[in-house]
């Protein structure tokens, strides 16, 4: 087996333009939700959206055009670059594919009697638009797993590079806030009220955001061979469906827990070695609770108390595209060895003495870190990193 590691990264959100200040405010837990000024909120729970600050109409294709070019120039690529490797890069995208405002907004055309069914068919569009801003001329993979998405993106570039299929992969997903996510959540009452407070015994649920981040994914020869910065190894995932119910997790954490064992299964680790997790932790009261439990159960058998946050107190849930700007924070939290906060938390659900988590920030050794994300539908993935030390 070909060993896989990320050699770029590019990341926007709400709080951030670039990896680096997303580290900056996440480990400082400077929010990024806020009043939404992207559409009108009349009639929602919340006005408060981790918006990010963008200037063009299409706001999906600024964020894959904003994360791409930083990506790119981390990794020292240009297109060209790309495009030269043909058949041998690949491009993985995780995405809910939140386009779905154009069938919003086809069905304000037609009754104003206007028909323009191309706005329907704007999906292969979406596609080629991200093809050509990476100059990629291999195939695509498109996981659309719900908020699961993004992590099950990773876990196909990580298979395509092992198995020998690939030297390089372009991963990562994007989506921008769109009235058809924020009215879906508000249906079904998951909104919180104000600003989302994961792990915490007064939660009330998520906040919106939206964001673009991809990686550069290549094999280790690949990448020594041109001096790469190599940021940490991709070691393992796990992807599962507990099949409970359309939008509610098993209680217990079944699915959670079972996606968690085959990834570190998968990296060939025990749980006692993993030192952080990025936790789903949308801030809603079932989700946060099962979540807990099956970390809980993970460790119970050790004398290891990982440390756990959730980004989207930060960011706000970035829905198919959260495990791509989850694993960027992940990776800055891990090569930087600082913990990402919980700004707004004083109750937490989980016991100390099993579960670190804290409203502040602290310096962590992290050699292993979890990344998960946990969808509607079942669906649930779970990403194994582990820090690079050259001559490894």
């Amino acid at each position: 087996m070909k060993r896989a590691v990320i050699t770029g990264i590019g990341a926007v959100a709400g709080n951030a333009s670039g990896k680096e200040q997303l580290f900056e405010t996440c480990t400082n837990g400077i929010s990024g939700i806020k009043k939404c000024t992207a559409f009108n909120t009349d009639g929602l729970l919340t006005d408060r959206f981790g918006e990010c600050e963008l200037s063009e109409e299409n706001r999906l294709y600024e964020l894959i055009r904003l994360s791409s070019v930083e990506m790119l120039a981390d990794a020292g690529v240009d297109t060209r670059y790309i495009s030269a490797a043909g058949g041998r890069c690949r491009l993985c995208i995780g995405t809910l594919l939140s386009t779905t405002d154009n069938a919003y907004k086809h069905s304000a055309e037609k009754s104003e009697g206007i028909s323009n069914s191309g706005s329907l068919a704007s999906m292969n569009d979406y596609i080629s638009y991200t093809k050509k801003i990476f100059g990629v001329k291999g195939s695509v993979s498109v996981s659309s797993a719900a908020c699961a998405s993004g992590a099950s993106a990773a876990g196909m570039a990580f298979d395509y590079i092992r198995n020998g299929v690939c030297d390089m992969v372009v991963m990562g997903g994007a989506d921008p806030l769109t009235i058809t996510a924020a009215y879906g959540f508000n249906s079904l009452k998951s909104l919180s009220s104000c600003v989302c407070n994961p792990y915490d015994e007064n939660r009330d649920g998520i906040n919106i955001g939206e964001c673009g981040a991809y990686f550069l994914v290549e094999e280790l020869e690949h990448a020594r061979e041109r001096n790469a910065r190599i940021y940490c190894e991709i070691a393992g995932y796990g992807l599962g469906n507990d099949a409970y119910h359309a939008t509610s997790p098993d209680p217990e954490g079944s699915g959670a827990y079972n996606t968690m064992l085959m990834a570190l299964a998968d990296g060939k680790i025990s749980a006692d070695m993993v030192d952080y997790i990025n936790g789903h932790g949308t801030g809603t009261v079932i989700n946060d609770s099962m979540e807990v439990k099956a970390i809980e159960r993970l460790f119970e058998n050790t004398d290891k108390i990982p440390a756990l946050s959730s980004t989207k107190a930060i960011l706000g849930h970035c829905m198919g595209a959260s495990g791509a700007i989850e694993l960027a924070s992940t990776i800055m939290s891990m090569i930087n060895g600082k913990y990402i906060p919980m700004p707004r938390l004083s109750s937490p659900i989980t016991d100390d003495k099993k579960i670190f988590i804290s409203s502040s920030t602290k310096d962590i050794d992290i050699k292993y870190a979890l990344s998960n994300s946990f969808a509607f539908a079942g669906n649930s993935a779970s990403l194994l990193i582990k820090s690079y030390e050259e001559g490894e």
